[in-house]
């Protein structure tokens, strides 16, 4: 894979990070991305550590032009070959408090981006490459508490097969990733939420409150790891997963059954 580049996005933290890091035994060169540009840097001489050659780009994806330089980063690195979009937002809200700023801002991160990103890799790449996007089981639940979030992933798993039918003739493959419920900083920003409508969670902790959540939802009892995910995510960037294209995987401990 000498020379071969992928992107991250969303990789100062969380989720992002914990792919990033896997992909680290796949691929020499990585080009990570986000907005937290402090946590960013402390996530790449991480990986620097683990023997990666990593470089880093402040980019919000909402930003055509952001997004244009991130991709100028990887071509002076190397050639992109694998992209994970995982850069996303959400917080659980009633329905009727879902504000249209809210609204906007949901799909602009979780959708826009994703396309944005996308667009650039199929535009700026010859030959056969990988796109992994993250979604959510949201996605497929319809919750009342997620009417703009569930949305704009599920956008997202429509926009993943309109790319893998563009890339198919030239081995270009987009595949996504539902996880389920991972106790990442969105969750907790979630469970805090939560905390301030509810008086009868005030002194639960933050893992009881996710635990409820996990008992109710996952039948088989677990919650998932950001380590589960990175390996459905590295398995489908592999050649592995060469004749895998225009498919959307569930990593939820069968929450959601498709």
């Amino acid at each position: 894979m000498s020379g071969q580049v992928a992107l991250v996005t969303g990789a100062a933290a969380g989720l992002g990070a914990a792919i990033a890091e896997r992909l680290v035994q796949d691929y020499p060169i990585l080009v990570l991305l986000d907005i937290q540009e402090a946590a960013l840097a402390e996530t790449a001489e991480r990986l620097r550590g683990l023997g990666a050659e990593v470089h880093t780009s402040r980019c919000d994806v909402r930003s055509e032009a952001d997004v244009t330089t991130a991709f100028d980063v990887a071509l002076a690195a190397g050639t992109p070959a694998a992209l994970v979009n995982g850069a996303g937002i959400g917080v659980f809200t009633p329905f009727l408090e879902i504000t249209e700023a809210q609204w906007d801002n949901t799909f602009d991160v979780n959708t826009k981006g994703t396309f944005l990103m996308s667009r650039e890799l199929v535009s700026r790449t010859e030959g056969a490459a990988a796109i992994v996007n993250i979604a959510s089981i949201g996605a497929r639940l319809g919750g009342d508490m997620l009417a703009h979030y569930g949305p704009s992933k599920a956008a997202v798993i429509e926009l993943s097969h309109s790319v893998a039918r563009i890339g198919a003739p030239r081995g270009l493959r987009s595949n996504t990733v539902m996880p389920g419920l991972i106790l990442t900083d969105m969750w907790l920003r979630t469970i805090e939420e939560l905390r301030q409508r509810d008086p009868a969670l005030e002194g639960v902790s933050d893992s009881d409150v996710f635990d409820s959540f996990v008992a109710q939802m996952v039948p088989m009892g677990r919650a998932q790891t950001a380590g589960d995910i990175a390996e459905m995510v590295a398995f489908l960037l592999s050649d592995r997963a060469r004749n895998v294209t225009g498919q959307t995987i569930a990593v939820d401990g069968g929450a959601v059954m498709t």
